[in-house]
């Protein structure tokens, strides 16, 4: 893939699809005019690029065949995120098992399919986060440690991606002591950052939010963005995520769609025609090469 996308075919091709961007698809896609529905229009000068935050929720490996024939591959979802990694700033989220696997001595052959996939990521310069379920708020917090001491001592991840996060400010203390045990344990390679992502999957109350360096605010089969709640005025827009999944119409909404987020100010995005009753983020979106040019072009527009 071509890594300087200032090219004017690129360019041209861009500038039709932001022209042409509300093309056809069914079921419960929406248009891509739809991804402004009900947002104030925002004129800003972005100061950060525009990242993705894919859920690589797939297992590192693949298989194929079985006894003397039994052969396996890395995984092209995440061989596909890393190749693309050097466009596009990119977290990448893992799930080895709806949280971590445990640590063992020597390593479990889940283990190690992980850490080794977890060195190709970052060798790449992906971020990687670790997932950890909270139960919207009542999964025991000792749970939780546990889970994030695991991917400290064993993963070698950059952060913990928080899901099923209440958006409720009575459950502030919870997600505040949450945090606070990601930045104790978890530490990253080279003085990087560690990073605390929380999933809502809409706008949360500020306290939750302020926990947080990156909140995802929409996780949904639909390209719809409400406009922010004023109680967020003082959350930083570049650190808001957008998930989209199942959009079936996908190749015809992206560039446009991503031209308006972009404008909006959202700072991580992540857009997939994968679901329909499957597991959405087992996969990578079939229009994901496609979808970091698109942010890459907008990033450069902007230099």
């Amino acid at each position: 893939m071509l890594k300087n996308l200032r090219h004017a075919g690129l360019w041209i091709g861009l500038t039709a699809l932001l022209l042409s961007g509300c093309g056809g698809g069914g079921g419960t896609s929406a248009s891509a005019d739809s991804a402004t529905t009900g947002a104030t229009p925002v004129a800003l000068k972005r100061t950060t690029p525009m990242g993705v935050l894919v859920p690589l929720y797939g297992y590192p490996l693949v298989s194929s065949g079985s006894g003397a024939t039994y052969t396996t591959a890395e995984n092209p979802a995440w061989t596909e995120v890393a190749a693309n990694a050097a466009a596009v700033p990119t977290v990448a989220i893992i799930n080895p098992q709806n949280g971590p696997v445990a640590c063992t001595t020597p390593p479990s052959a889940t283990l190690s399919a992980f850490t080794q996939g977890i060195g190709q990521l970052h060798a790449a310069g992906v971020k990687v986060l670790g997932y950890v379920h909270t139960s919207y708020g009542s999964r025991a917090l000792s749970l939780v440690q546990q889970d994030v001491q695991t991917y400290a001592q064993c993963y070698g991840v950059d952060g913990v991606f928080f899901d099923e996060v209440s958006n409720k400010g009575s459950l502030a203390s919870y997600y505040v002591a949450a945090a606070a045990m990601v930045r104790k344990d978890i530490q990253p390679g080279s003085g990087q950052a560690v990073l605390v992502a929380i999933n809502p999957g809409t706008y949360p109350d500020l306290s939750i939010a302020q926990t947080a360096d990156i909140t995802v605010m929409h996780e949904s089969a639909d390209l719809n963005l409400p406009a922010a709640p004023a109680s967020l005025a003082s959350y930083p827009s570049a650190k808001f995520a957008y998930l989209a999944l199942g959009i079936s119409n996908l190749t015809q909404t992206q560039a446009a769609t991503l031209s308006s987020l972009y404008q909006q100010g959202v700072g991580y995005v992540y857009l997939t025609d994968q679901g329909g009753g499957n597991d959405p983020w087992a996969k990578l979106s079939t229009s994901y090469p496609a979808q970091i040019q698109i942010i890459q072009a907008l990033n450069q527009s902007k230099n």
